[in-house]
């Protein structure tokens, strides 16, 4: 019995690390979106919206997770960008942008 309580301890404590691994993750890939897309990424953090088992490109399986953060085009707005990893990997990123507003 004792055995199974030092793995399930164990089994959360990775789960832990490679958690705070990957929102870090997320927060390097939106702090680059926003400079690329010149805009303020505000808080200068991502917050977990969701998160499930998802299979990748190569067929295994993988922890799947969405993150979002806001940002500012013009200093005086707030706008919503999301990221969504799975494991260390970006699979997606969208930044609620109008272009036309960034060229000015």
């Amino acid at each position: 019995m004792d055995i199974l309580l030092i793995f399930m301890l164990l089994g959360a404590l990775a789960f832990w690390w490679y958690s705070a691994q990957s929102r870090e993750t997320a927060s390097q890939y939106a702090r680059d979106a926003c400079k690329r897309c010149g805009v303020q990424l505000l808080d200068e953090t991502v917050s977990l919206n969701k998160i499930r088992l998802q299979r990748t490109d190569r067929g295994h399986m993988g922890i799947a997770r969405w993150y979002t953060f806001e940002f500012s085009a013009s200093g005086h707005d707030r706008r919503t960008g999301n990221a969504s990893l799975i494991g260390n990997k970006l699979l997606d990123m969208h930044l609620e942008v109008d272009v036309t507003e960034l060229q000015h």
